[in-house]
C-alpha cells in the first residue's frame, strides 16, 4: 500500500522538525559541556578566595611549608566533608580535600556539592580523616586544562619538573603536614598499591619499598615502615592510573 501524499508530507515535516530539535539539543549539550570545566574552575577559585589567606609572599624553600591561613570554619559551612587543604609550593595545585561516604560520592561533585565533571580532590573512604594512617590515598581527575590533578602527569612529561615540585603540604584544622615526593609511576586501576589499613610493620615497609622501586625516576629519597605515605592518584588512560607518592617529613600544630 502506498502512503498518501498528505501523509508523506506530514512525515517529512515531522522528520525535519525532529532534526532541527536534535541539532539544537546537540549544540546546547556541546555548549554546556564546554562550559562545565570553566564552571568547575570558578567554583574552586571562589572557595580558595574565601578560605585561603596568603601570609607569605615568597615561595618556601626546601622542606619549609608555605605560611597560609586556612579558614576551616568557613569551609565547614560550605561542606562538613572538607577535612583539609592540599597545597603544592609551585605548580598551583591548591584544593580542599573532602572525605565522602564512599569513593563515588565526590567523583563528579565539587567540594561545595555542585554537580560537575571536575569532581573533587577526595580521600579514599577507607582512610582516616586525620591523615594519620600509614598509607592515605587521595584521588583527583586528570583534567585536560591541567586543573585538579591534571598537572601530576608533568612529573613524567617535563624534564626538571620534580626538582621544582618536590614538596606538598596538607593543612588540617589541627596540624600542618609536610610531604616530600619520593616516587611516581603508572599502574592498573586495580593495582595492589591501592591497599590501605596498614600498621607500621615489615609488611608496610616492603609495600613502600616497592613504590620506590617502581618509580620512573630515582629520587634518592628513602622511605620505610615508619613513614606516613600519601598517594596522589589520577587517571592515565582507560584502566590505568598515574600515582605520585610522598612521605611525611614534618607535622606542625596548626597555629
Amino acid at each position: 500500500m502506498k502512503k498518501s501524499r498528505s501523509g508523506s508530507s506530514k512525515a517529512n515535516l515531522f522528520c525535519l522538525l525532529a532534526g532541527i530539535l536534535l541539532t539544537v539539543s546537540s549544540l546546547f549539550g556541546l555548549k554546556k559541556s564546554a562550559k562545565e570545566p570553566e564552571i568547575g574552575r570558578s567554583v574552586y577559585q571562589k572557595i580558595e578566595a574565601q578560605a585561603v589567606k596568603q601570609q607569605q609572599a615568597d615561595k618556601p624553600e626546601s622542606n619549609e611549608f608555605q605560611k597560609v591561613q586556612i579558614d576551616f570554619k568557613h569551609l565547614s559551612k560550605i561542606n562538613k566533608d572538607i577535612i583539609g587543604w592540599l597545597l603544592f609550593d609551585q605548580n598551583g595545585i591548591s584544593y580542599p580535600v573532602v572525605l565522602g561516604r564512599d569513593n563515588e560520592e565526590y567523583l563528579y561533585q565539587t567540594a561545595d556539592k555542585t554537580k560537575n565533571p571536575a569532581g573533587s580532590i577526595f580521600m579514599d573512604a577507607l582512610c582516616s580523616a586525620d591523615f594519620e594512617d600509614s598509607h592515605t590515598i587521595i584521588y583527583g581527575h586528570n583534567m585536560r586544562d591541567f586543573s585538579m590533578f591534571g598537572k601530576l602527569k608533568q612529573y613524567r612529561l617535563e624534564e626538571g619538573y620534580y626538582e621544582k615540585n618536590r614538596f606538598f603540604t596538607i593543612y588540617t584544622p589541627k596540624k600542618i603536614l609536610r610531604y616530600e615526593i619520593f616516587a611516581w609511576y603508572e599502574a592498573p586501576d586495580d593495582d595492589s598499591v591501592y591497599q590501605v589499613g596498614f600498621t607500621a610493620d615489615q609488611a608496610f615497609g616492603g609495600f613502600v619499598e616497592k613504590m620506590r622501586q617502581r618509580s620512573l625516576k630515582e629520587t634518592g629519597i628513602l622511605a620505610d615502615q615508619w613513614d606516613k605515605v600519601v598517594t596522589l592518584s589520577t587517571c592515565s588512560g582507560e584502566g590505568r592510573r598515574f600515582l605520585v607518592h610522598g612521605k611525611r617529613i614534618s607535622a606542625t600544630p596548626y597555629p
